[in-house]
């Protein structure tokens, strides 16, 4: 199954799973104070809100996974959540990538690549 031919509805999907995770960790970050947290801050809409948005994640990832080929889709999303995760520090967290950081971003987006060349 090349990449390139699968269904739209499927990348919908993918787009939709990788979204869901990746706003997720960046409200867990943005919500949650550093050590433990007391039952008060359960309550934080950011973090109830993480809390949807990884049930959602976990509900479009099932579908996902049911519909595509794993080898090729999981390792596919999870470099996609890497980046997004890592942009959107950087953009709506303050956080900075060093070098060695965007090296790594960079070669997980050409292994994203090579997985959606090799998709046969």
């Amino acid at each position: 199954m090349k990449l390139p031919t699968l269904l739209a509805a499927n990348w919908a999907l993918v787009a939709a799973a990788v979204l869901c995770n990746a706003l997720a960790q960046l409200l867990i970050k943005r919500g949650a104070p550093a050590g433990l947290l007391p039952l008060a801050h359960w309550f934080d809409p950011r973090l109830v809100s993480a809390v949807l948005l990884y049930g959602a994640s976990f509900v479009l990832t099932a579908l996902v996974y049911a519909r595509l080929p794993l080898s090729l889709i999981s390792p596919l999303m999870a470099g996609a959540i890497f980046v997004l995760v890592s942009l959107g520090a950087v953009c709506l967290l303050g956080e900075s990538l060093g070098p060695a950081r965007l090296a790594g971003a960079a070669l997980v987006l050409i292994g994203i690549a090579l997985l959606a060349r090799d998709a046969g």
